[in-house]
């Protein structure tokens, strides 16, 4: 019975976060005028606020697959687009701490560790990185300062060539 008990109870749990991650993720897209598209056959704002519907029917019915399915769906731009904005904005906005992004930032931990930028792949990322620090507050100066180094003796060992 107790095995049950915290089940039941580790399962609401998760559902309560999906649910929040999900209505995160659809509000970032609602305060995202770039994502706003209004046609005579569609409207963003309209479909999103569906979702918002859709996302506490999925709650209230327990379906915990359904929503850590979407929340996967909706979070696929920023993990490609590297948008570090948005990770924040799900850690303001759900005080869950979660990182969409942890492959991505293992990456650059290496990198970092390494001291060296060995391709364009890790230059394109350690670029990232570094637009994205300057936006984020409060400024890690330090280690932008630190990749622009790594960035900068690329560019030199690749110029050399």
């Amino acid at each position: 019975m107790t095995t049950w008990k915290q089940h039941s109870t580790h399962k609401q749990a998760e559902l309560k976060k999906y649910r929040d991650l999900v209505l995160a993720t659809i509000d970032y897209y609602l305060e995202n005028k770039l994502m706003h598209v209004s046609t005579a056959d569609f409207d963003s704002i309209e479909h999103f606020n569906g979702l918002k519907l859709q996302t506490e029917e999925h709650f209230n019915k327990g379906r915990l697959t359904r929503l850590k399915q979407w929340f996967r769906d909706m979070t696929e731009m920023q993990i490609e687009t590297k948008d570090l904005k948005f990770n924040q904005y799900l850690k303001d906005k759900t005080k869950y701490d979660i990182d969409i992004f942890k492959s991505y930032n293992q990456r650059v931990d290496k990198i970092i560790e390494k001291g060296k930028i060995t391709s364009d792949n890790q230059f394109y990322d350690i670029n990232i990185m570094v637009d994205q620090l300057c936006q984020i507050e409060p400024i890690d100066n330090e280690k932008i300062e630190k990749l622009n180094g790594l960035l900068r003796d690329y560019e030199e060992r690749k110029s050399r060539k």
